[in-house]
């Protein structure tokens, strides 16, 4: 935990974020670390590792199915403000989901100025959906050919950023998970979509967890109204070596700009449809967020 200025009650504004983060794996069982810096209004907690009650402004995953290590570079630049106080908080937290070790480390810069504008909002569009295996992440699917279609009611604003990045991986070869992709190739896409006007079929598919149910990617992409705004599509692949494993894990940033910001209404919705080419079992997941100036 950080305090600056006067803490909780001092209005503040972030820049910038630079720097790295890396997740070591000592054996070769999947694992997976997610980082997040959030901050607090009013007042600032004694210690809170798990940052409860914060209001998060960055987030980011890293995954790792094998015996190595990986390193993400940060590079965010926020030509729009992010808005934060003077009470400010930083944890990762992950590992194995069996055995073995991991060390996670981050080295960041975080750049600041104190604030006395209207604060910019941000607005969390995160998810993790599995492929391949009938378990895990917020939810999953066997069926190769089906995807998965988030909505999230908007505030009003005017979105002016995405940023953050997407973590598409296998895991670990082992019987503690889904099988490894074979073939000549796997890989994954995320879209994002602003709806105006409400979610439409996508919030009438969600199951009691509030969470999507898997479709089919050529429904899910019918369902798109004519005047939906496609802000931004992650496209990313992995093509396994002859005589090799299909075992890999798919890291990229998202940053994307909107120099004529987009107007959302109160009760827009914005759709973050996952999909994946191939087979096997993988883990998609999104660590992204917008910035809506007032």
């Amino acid at each position: 935990m950080y305090q600056l200025l006067d803490g909780a009650k001092s209005q503040a504004e972030a820049r910038a974020l630079k720097g790295t983060i890396s997740i070591e794996n000592h054996s070769p069982n999947f694992s997976e670390v997610l980082w997040l810096l959030g901050y607090w209004a009013d007042k600032c907690p004694k210690d809170d590792k798990s940052l409860r009650g914060a209001n998060f402004i960055w987030s980011e995953i890293l995954k790792n199915p094998s015996l190595s290590m990986d390193e993400f570079r940060v590079d965010l630049k926020f030509p729009h403000p992010v808005p934060m106080t003077g009470c400010v908080g930083f944890v990762f937290g992950g590992g194995t989901g069996t055995v073995g070790q991991v060390t996670m480390s981050a080295n960041l810069d975080l750049t600041w100025a104190p604030s006395s504008s209207d604060a910019n909002g941000v607005v969390g569009l995160s998810g993790e959906y599995c492929f391949g295996q009938d378990w895990g992440c917020e939810n999953a699917t066997v069926d190769d050919e089906q995807g998965f279609g988030m909505p999230i009611v908007m505030p009003p604003g005017h979105l002016v950023e995405l940023y953050g990045n997407i973590a598409d991986s296998t895991f670990d070869g082992t019987d503690n998970y889904g099988p490894l992709p074979t073939g000549s190739a796997w890989g994954a896409v995320n879209d994002f979509y602003l709806l105006p006007g409400g979610c439409g079929k996508f919030g009438e598919n969600l199951n009691s967890q509030g969470f999507p149910n898997p479709a089919a990617l050529t429904t899910l992409y019918s369902w798109l109204p004519d005047n939906a705004v496609h802000l931004e599509s992650v496209d990313m692949g992995y093509e396994i070596p002859p005589d090799g494993s299909g075992k890999a894990s798919l890291q990229k940033p998202v940053e994307k700009f909107f120099p004529d910001p987009v107007t959302v209404s109160a009760g827009d919705c914005m759709v973050v449809i996952y999909g994946r080419r191939g087979n096997g079992a993988t883990d998609n997941e999104t660590q992204v967020l917008a910035v809506l100036a007032p």
